[in-house]
């Protein structure tokens, strides 16, 4: 029993000892590596929804390519196409539309709740779509997370910029109405299809910038047309770049080359 007692007051004598000054360096030594691993459970996060949003876009862009096999090359055009191609009925005026591919990704055609068109969804999207409140979804509102190459899926006619790339934009605008896979020209590999909803705006020149949902800045998730996908950067004002080319004809890529310009991403 003697032995007992002597262990307890023996333990009780270390404890004594612990002073404030280890025990707020031993706190600070926990608040330090928690600075350190806190970045890198974010940045694994942010890694790993990347990685299901490529994934995603890999399905869609195979998804295009059963559906031209079935629509003998033709590209889905009108209003609106470039959101409306799949998913389930959105929010937005007008969208509310037959969504194609989503036959030929397991889907049915008409899907009227957020949770039944996954494949559709990014798991990084945060919005930031002009003219809708900051915290809506580009899911919520297109029913897509997701949005076309406007030159290969989407309307049949986009209003030129003004400047030197009114002549460009008039020249491919004759082109676009029925536009066939005859019609491309640019190599697959580079040529752009599908991304991340707000990389449309991020290339046009016109347009605002707008949010990058995976953590850098200009950088978005793209599908090309040879069914590859990659996280690259998008450089506004450029239709043509090592990386990607936006412009499906070829012949016009002198033309392109000579008028683009990168647009100062700090204006």
């Amino acid at each position: 029993m003697r032995h007992k007692y002597a262990n307890i007051r023996q333990t009780y004598r270390l404890a004594r000892a612990f002073t404030l000054i280890e025990l707020l360096v031993v706190i600070a030594i926990i608040a330090l590596l928690m600075a350190m691993l806190i970045p890198a459970l974010d940045a694994a996060r942010r890694l790993s929804k990347r990685m299901v949003c490529k994934g995603n876009l890999k399905q869609i862009a195979l998804g295009w390519r059963l559906y031209l096999d079935d629509w003998e090359g033709f590209f889905h055009q009108g209003p609106n196409k470039n959101h409306d191609f799949g998913g389930w009925k959105g929010l937005g005026p007008g969208l509310k539309l037959r969504r194609p591919l989503n036959n030929y990704v397991g889907l049915p055609p008409e899907i009227k709740t957020p949770k039944g068109a996954k494949v559709f969804r990014c798991p990084a999207d945060t919005g930031g779509v002009p003219g809708y409140s900051p915290q809506e979804l580009a899911y919520d509102i297109f029913g897509n997370s997701y949005q076309t190459n406007l030159f290969l899926i989407g309307p049949t006619y986009i209003g030129p910029p003004t400047g030197n790339l009114a002549a460009l934009h008039t020249t491919i605008n004759k082109r676009l109405n029925h536009i066939s896979l005859t019609d491309v020209t640019t190599n697959p590999a580079l040529l752009a299809l599908v991304g991340d909803n707000n990389w449309v705006n991020e290339w046009m020149p016109v347009q605002p910038r707008m949010e990058a949902w995976h953590g850098k800045p200009q950088h978005h998730n793209l599908a090309f047309m040879d069914v590859h996908v990659d996280y690259i950067k998008i450089r506004k004002g450029l239709y043509i770049t090592p990386e990607y080319s936006i412009l499906p004809f070829r012949d016009l890529q002198k033309t392109a080359l000579a008028v683009q310009q990168e647009v100062d991403p700090n204006d």
